[in-house]
């Protein structure tokens, strides 16, 4: 009788919020919200329809999307599983409200009953806009693929709409089954290699493929419906294992999202990246390290580097597994482009750009505590310039993993040359794009007297530059794209002539992180 009162009671209670929501709703602001996505959603159509339809019919980047996709969609739906074990075992991916955590699950309302109803309104919540982006890839593939629009439509829906299944129950699976951190990678590393092992030997082992079948070949529709099945099942075993998860861990990851969603409607990247770390519960090495107890020197550059150095020593082993992958997925992703497509530079730029603010750790803390060094008698600018140093040659070895990463791929000689030209700009614009980021000013002064919309329009830009920084470093491999198939004695001095250009803008990114102080409002 009792939880049948506490059930009524949670009923009534979610009621009366949504009753509270709706009201507080403003029309205006709702309307103008809807406007902004839609306007993002068209544009990104038209961003995406331009790039599939740049390939022309027949060609080898068609053939290869064609042949090799089923093979990719397995391996994402590998890559969902991954992802959510890894959620899950650190109390993801379901993220409650710490009220909800104290007063409600320790109460004496079924904790099954309203675990599961926040698991279901999570995933209703991810449904429409995982069905859009779902059906925009469909959509926008049509042509590439040679086939009828709104299957394409429906079935690219179908096909994310099961991937946010895999993913979602994946998560409440290994944090209602309190997988340790290490187990649930292992085990979703050990399912991730089986896509993994189906692209080599070019074999649809993974059921995920199987969707992926369905997709762009329109073939094999009994094996679709299986994988369908399998996803639903792994779902619905998460959602029946829910109610055993940790209280103490869905407590922790209540107060960090809630500070984590907060930091991204301000853009604020380095309180986002210390938070995410905090909720994958990485914990920097103690002790002594080596290479910064070398000798090489007594002066201020010599304490900065020392210091650039200790913190990438003390990094957890995640983070270094992190690095790696970033760096194959990066290298993989731009020679891809030589099959045809842009598309895989926006990859690579993401990885270039996460990789680098990993090394520019010390920079993130100095940028949060500037009267560490200006208490001092230490000119802030000048230790921010010389921190760049170090990750500046992290990155190089970043590009050249990358590069190593496509000796699979035909023509790796040509990938070896553009990589090896394009090493020092990649690392260099890869660096100070993401310097430019952490440094970057919120809210100028001089912003308030511009209308609105002048406003929002220059937050955007702002923004973006850093990322435009970051993709100034391909400028050799976009512009010795497709020199191969006339004139291979053309490519290197191409690539050298663009990465000499390219170099312009790291330099100017310098200099502004050198000399911005004195072009602040209070100076002029």
């Amino acid at each position: 009788m009792t939880n049948a009162i506490g059930v009524d009671a949670l009923a009534d209670l979610s009621k009366a919020r949504r009753r509270h929501f709706v009201e507080k709703i403003d029309i205006i602001n709702a309307i103008y919200k809807a406007y902004i996505v839609g306007a993002a959603l068209l544009i990104a159509g038209s961003f995406l329809v331009g790039l599939v339809q740049s390939a022309p019919l027949g060609s080898s980047a068609q053939k290869a999307l064609v042949s090799d996709g089923p093979l990719y969609v397995g391996l994402l739906f590998g890559l969902a599983i991954f992802l959510g074990l890894r959620s899950g075992s650190r109390g993801g991916p379901l993220a409650l409200q710490g009220a909800d955590v104290r007063m409600i699950l320790l109460s004496g309302v079924p904790r099954s009953k309203f675990l599961r109803s926040k698991a279901l309104s999570q995933v209703r919540s991810m449904a429409l806009p995982t069905l859009l982006i779902g059906g925009l890839i469909g959509g926008v593939a049509h042509r590439a693929l040679q086939a009828g629009t709104l299957p394409l439509v429906v079935e690219g829906a179908l096909v994310a709409f099961f991937l946010s299944l895999v993913l979602f129950g994946s998560g409440y699976l290994a944090s209602g089954l309190r997988l340790n951190k290490w187990l649930a990678s292992l085990v979703g590393l050990i399912i991730l290699l089986v896509p993994v092992y189906g692209i080599w030997k070019d074999s649809l082992l993974f059921p995920g493929a199987w969707l992926g079948e369905v997709f762009f070949n329109q073939s094999k529709v009994s094996s679709s419906v299986i994988a369908g099945a399998i996803s639903l099942v792994i779902f619905v075993f998460g959602l029946y294992f829910i109610d055993r998860l940790s209280l103490e861990m869905l407590e922790r990851r209540a107060r960090l999202v809630g500070t984590l969603r907060f930091a991204a409607t301000t853009r604020d990247i380095r309180t986002v990246i210390l938070l995410r770390r905090q909720l994958s519960g990485e914990r920097p090495r103690s002790g002594k390290t080596f290479l910064s107890n070398l000798n090489i020197g007594n002066g201020m550059t010599a304490a900065v580097v020392r210091r650039a150095i200790a913190s990438i020593e003390r990094w957890p082993v995640e983070r270094y597994i992190r690095f790696f992958v970033l760096a194959i997925v990066a290298g993989v992703s731009a020679r891809m482009t030589w099959s045809g497509s842009f598309l895989p530079l926006g990859v690579a730029i993401v990885a270039l750009f996460v990789a680098a603010t990993d090394l520019l750790e010390p920079l993130s803390q100095l940028a949060d505590r500037p009267e560490a060094v200006s208490g001092i008698g230490v000119k802030v600018s000048k230790v921010e310039s010389r921190l760049l140093l170090v990750p500046i040659i992290g990155m190089i070895i970043f590009v050249l993993i990358g590069t190593l990463a496509t000796v699979f791929f035909s023509g790796f000689g040509v990938s070896l040359h553009i990589g090896l030209i394009s090493a020092v700009p990649i690392a260099a614009t890869s660096t100070t794009g993401a310097a430019v980021a952490i440094l970057k000013k919120q809210g100028s002064a001089t912003t308030s007297v511009l209308m609105p919309e002048v406003v929002a329009l220059t937050s955007v830009i702002v923004e973006i530059i850093p990322f435009v920084i970051v993709a100034c470093g391909f400028v050799p491999l976009v512009d010795s794209y497709n020199l191969h198939s006339y004139n291979t004695g053309l490519i290197d001095v191409t690539a050298i002539s663009a990465a000499s250009f390219s170099l312009l803008i790291p330099l100017g990114a310098w200099t502004w992180i050198r000399r911005r102080n004195e072009f602040s409002p209070s100076k002029l």
